[in-house]
Protein backbone atom coordinates (compact mmCIF):
# COMPACT_ATOMS: atom_id res chain seq x y z
CA UNK A 1 0.00 0.00 0.00
CA UNK A 2 1.21 3.37 -0.35
CA UNK A 3 2.43 6.08 1.47
CA UNK A 4 -0.31 8.55 2.81
CA UNK A 5 0.91 12.10 1.63
CA UNK A 6 1.43 14.24 4.42
CA UNK A 7 -1.07 17.13 3.01
CA UNK A 8 -3.53 14.02 3.20
CA UNK A 9 -2.40 12.93 6.84
CA UNK A 10 -2.91 16.36 8.11
CA UNK A 11 -6.32 16.84 6.23
CA UNK A 12 -7.80 13.71 8.17
CA UNK A 13 -6.99 15.49 10.99
CA UNK A 14 -8.32 18.53 10.75
CA UNK A 15 -11.40 17.25 10.06
CA UNK A 16 -11.44 15.18 12.82
CA UNK A 17 -10.90 18.60 14.62
CA UNK A 18 -7.22 18.94 15.30
CA UNK A 19 -5.77 22.10 15.26
CA UNK A 20 -2.62 22.75 13.17
CA UNK A 21 -0.12 24.95 14.91
CA UNK A 22 2.59 27.54 13.92
CA UNK A 23 5.01 25.26 15.04
CA UNK A 24 6.96 22.29 13.06
CA UNK A 25 8.27 18.77 13.48
CA UNK A 26 11.93 19.04 13.93
CA UNK A 27 11.91 15.62 12.16
CA UNK A 28 9.69 15.80 8.74
CA UNK A 29 9.01 20.04 9.13
CA UNK A 30 5.37 19.40 9.16
CA UNK A 31 3.01 21.89 11.14
CA UNK A 32 2.47 20.34 14.68
CA UNK A 33 -1.04 19.25 15.25
CA UNK A 34 -3.09 18.96 18.94
CA UNK A 35 -5.32 16.68 18.83
CA UNK A 36 -7.47 15.63 22.30
CA UNK A 37 -5.39 17.49 24.46
CA UNK A 38 -1.86 16.61 23.19
CA UNK A 39 0.80 18.10 20.87
CA UNK A 40 1.88 16.13 18.10
CA UNK A 41 3.29 15.97 14.57
CA UNK A 42 0.39 13.63 12.75
CA UNK A 43 2.71 12.95 9.75
CA UNK A 44 5.55 11.42 11.97
CA UNK A 45 2.40 9.99 14.04
CA UNK A 46 0.78 8.25 11.09
CA UNK A 47 4.40 6.87 9.34
CA UNK A 48 5.66 5.81 12.89
CA UNK A 49 8.80 8.23 12.91
CA UNK A 50 10.53 9.11 16.06
CA UNK A 51 10.53 12.39 17.81
CA UNK A 52 7.17 14.91 19.06
CA UNK A 53 4.70 12.38 18.45
CA UNK A 54 2.32 10.27 19.86
CA UNK A 55 1.54 6.67 19.17
CA UNK A 56 -2.91 7.29 19.18
CA UNK A 57 -4.40 7.09 15.79
CA UNK A 58 -6.98 9.73 14.97
CA UNK A 59 -10.48 8.69 15.99
CA UNK A 60 -12.51 7.04 13.93
CA UNK A 61 -15.24 9.54 11.55
CA UNK A 62 -18.13 8.16 13.28
CA UNK A 63 -16.88 8.87 16.99
CA UNK A 64 -15.22 12.85 15.94
CA UNK A 65 -16.85 15.36 18.70
CA UNK A 66 -19.57 17.01 16.47
CA UNK A 67 -18.82 20.93 16.67
CA UNK A 68 -20.66 24.05 15.57
CA UNK A 69 -19.89 24.18 11.74
CA UNK A 70 -18.35 27.79 11.93
CA UNK A 71 -16.18 27.18 14.78
CA UNK A 72 -14.06 24.46 12.55
CA UNK A 73 -14.08 26.53 9.51
CA UNK A 74 -12.88 29.55 10.92
CA UNK A 75 -10.16 27.02 12.84
CA UNK A 76 -9.03 26.12 9.45
CA UNK A 77 -9.30 29.41 7.79
CA UNK A 78 -7.18 30.77 10.41
CA UNK A 79 -4.62 28.07 10.48
CA UNK A 80 -4.24 28.56 6.75
CA UNK A 81 -3.56 32.29 6.72
CA UNK A 82 -1.21 31.56 9.57
CA UNK A 83 0.78 28.94 7.08
CA UNK A 84 0.74 31.77 4.24
CA UNK A 85 2.50 34.24 6.55
CA UNK A 86 5.40 31.32 7.63
CA UNK A 87 5.74 30.19 3.59
CA UNK A 88 6.42 33.85 3.19
CA UNK A 89 8.84 34.51 5.26
CA UNK A 90 10.79 30.62 4.79
CA UNK A 91 14.10 30.27 3.31
CA UNK A 92 14.43 26.38 3.27
CA UNK A 93 12.83 25.10 0.24
CA UNK A 94 12.11 21.80 1.73
CA UNK A 95 9.74 23.52 4.61
CA UNK A 96 8.34 26.09 1.88
CA UNK A 97 7.41 23.24 0.23
CA UNK A 98 5.88 21.17 2.99
CA UNK A 99 4.31 24.70 4.27
CA UNK A 100 2.79 25.12 0.80
CA UNK A 101 0.82 21.05 0.98
CA UNK A 102 -0.37 21.84 4.60
CA UNK A 103 -2.08 24.98 3.07
CA UNK A 104 -3.54 22.64 0.43
CA UNK A 105 -4.60 20.34 2.40
CA UNK A 106 -6.20 22.84 4.54
CA UNK A 107 -8.22 24.22 1.58
CA UNK A 108 -9.34 20.96 0.45
CA UNK A 109 -10.67 19.99 4.29
CA UNK A 110 -12.68 23.36 3.98
CA UNK A 111 -14.14 22.16 0.35
CA UNK A 112 -14.94 19.17 2.06
CA UNK A 113 -16.81 20.43 5.02
CA UNK A 114 -18.68 23.10 3.30
CA UNK A 115 -19.96 20.11 1.03
CA UNK A 116 -21.30 18.33 3.89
Amino acid sequence: MAEKKPEDIMAEYLLKGGKMLAKECKICGSPLFEYRGKTFCVVCAERGAEGERTPEPPAPAAVAVPRPAGSAEAGIEGAIASLCARVEGEQDERRCLTLMEAVLAGAEALRMLRQS
